[in-house]
């Protein structure tokens, strides 16, 4: 009988028990040159004749396991990893089944298994990819154009590249070129299992800097895509308390409700935590303009969005979402406990008994208006919104004289609408009784969007302007005053002290 058997990806323990007790056994073992660990002949008995097909042809291989067969003698074809991976079994069976030659095959752990467990991660993520991608970079073994590195690419799904550590620069070029980003996650494992096995993590496009950093070209497996980083997936149904299988009757707990921060609108000014969050949630829900602003980066998720004035409604079937076992984010635009979600959806969640509520910081608009501006908010400063729509009007005025008195920097939100085009214009009339006509001001509008806009002004030149709710505005204190084009407010450094 000829056993082709797979020898794993290198330490010689994870061979198989079948594939042990059948190199234990054998008469003649032809193996696989240096791609297997030479440890494992050590399994061998004393007197097994032994050869290295690393330089051997088909041929010679050939006449071998004929000349052994009508011997009667036990052959072990030892191939490394699963020699159905790259392993050139097909030409060697077909010509045994010519011959009428017995042959099996015992199945071996893969080299891409043995990656996996170096990395320490789950290929088939929930929520990231369902996939794997087995494949190699064209070479002097050609790769039929329908299986392109760059065609697979475009699948997104995770990539276990053989074969390809000497072809980098150019493998990095297909993927791109395919739609992987540049920083998409990658790892390069150079002899996965070895006791020289060595971990390279890097991106897409780094992928020629850190093979050659490490000094590998060779015997090495590239992984890439974003279960690389093994980060934004979802809980697996298997083991989740709300999932009813066979053996046991599901109990939906509760989803969480988070309440995002967005920042001030661009997905690239919204934090780490909070696009991990949005990615992890089964449900995104939020005012219809802000979620659409991010409707695109998530088109998987189910949205829920209601107009503006329906806030309570919003946060309600918010937690709906929840209480039916889906974690569920409330997006608002900048930071959701300024003017934001974050204090409704807890008043309210008292009565989803079992819901967790958490808050994940943005960035508000007064921080990035202010970076736009250059530096207006470097002291104490006062943020005071012009809608009545919560707020009583006398207690909005009340709030502005008392910041401008005590020469605050004043950021204003919300400064007119079609329903109150004139509040501004009187905000900034109250002000000036407590500060100078040329007191140094700025707003922005559309912070973070397309169409930002930034101006530096005078208070008695700002008062009669056009703004809207997407401008904010920045009211100067006393010492405030305008640097090239930047709006800056000193903090009382002492220059050159030391």
């Amino acid at each position: 009988m000829i056993h082709i058997v797979g020898a794993g990806p290198g330490s010689p323990d994870l061979i198989t028990v079948r594939g042990q007790k059948l190199l234990g056994k054998a008469d003649v073992v032809i193996y696989a040159g240096s791609l297997v660990n030479p440890e494992l002949l050590d399994m061998t008995r004393e007197g097994a004749l032994i050869y290295d097909s690393a330089r051997m042809t088909l041929e010679e291989v050939i006449g071998i396991v004929e000349r052994s067969w009508e011997a009667g003698l036990c052959v072990v074809r030892l191939h490394t990893g699963d020699p159905c991976i790259y392993g050139a079994i097909r030409e060697q069976m077909d010509w045994m089944d010519e011959k009428g030659i017995a042959y099996d095959i015992c199945p071996g752990v893969s080299s891409f298994c043995g990656a996996a467990a170096a990395l320490g991660m789950e290929y088939t993520l929930p929520d990231v990819t369902q996939s794997v991608v087995i494949t190699r970079m064209a070479g002097r073994t050609p790769v039929p154009e329908r299986e392109s590195i760059r065609g697979f690419a475009s699948h997104g799904a995770a990539m276990v590249i053989f074969l390809s550590t000497g072809m980098v620069k150019e493998l990095s070029r297909e993927l791109m070129e395919g739609g992987y980003k540049a920083d998409t996650p990658a790892a390069i494992v150079y002899k996965a299992t070895w006791p020289e096995e060595k971990v390279v993590r890097c991106t897409v496009g780094t992928l020629k800097e850190a093979a050659e950093k490490e000094h590998i070209t060779k015997t090495a497996l590239i992984v890439v895509g974003d279960s690389v980083a093994q980060k934004g997936y979802e809980r697996s149904k298997l083991y989740d308390p709300g999932f009813t299988t066979m053996y046991r009757e599901g109990k939906r707990a509760p989803g969480t409700m988070y309440v995002v921060g967005m920042g001030p609108g661009n997905v690239g000014q919204m934090t780490g935590e909070a696009l991990e969050t949005l990615r992890r949630c089964q449900v995104i829900a939020g005012y219809t303009v802000y979620v659409d602003l991010v409707r695109e980066h998530f088109p998987q998720k189910e949205f829920l969005t209601t107009a503006m004035t329906r806030e309570e409604e919003r946060c309600r079937k918010a937690l709906e979402c929840c209480m039916e076992g889906k974690d569920t984010a409330m997006i608002c635009s900048g930071d959701a406990g300024v003017y934001g979600m974050a204090g409704l959806m807890l008043e309210l969640s008292k009565e989803y008994p079992g819901i967790e509520v958490k808050i994940v910081p943005g960035v508000t608009a007064a921080c990035a208006g202010g970076a736009v501006l250059g530096a207006p908010l470097m002291h104490d400063f006062a943020v005071v919104s012009l809608s009545d729509r919560l707020t009583p009007l006398d207690t909005i005025w009340d709030r502005i004289e008392s910041a401008a008195r005590a020469d605050f920097v004043m950021c204003i939100y919300n400064p007119a609408s079609k329903g109150r085009p004139d509040y501004f214009r009187q905000a900034c009339q109250r002000i000036l009784k407590y500060r100078s006509g040329d007191t140094v001001c700025g707003l922005v509008a559309n912070i973070g969007r397309e169409g930002q806009s930034m101006e530096v002004l005078s208070l008695e030149e700002i008062k009669d302007r056009q703004v809207d709710m997407f401008t904010t505005v920045y009211i100067g204190n006393s010492h405030t005053k305008q640097i090239g084009p930047y709006m800056v407010t000193p903090r009382g450094y002492r220059h050159g002290e030391k």
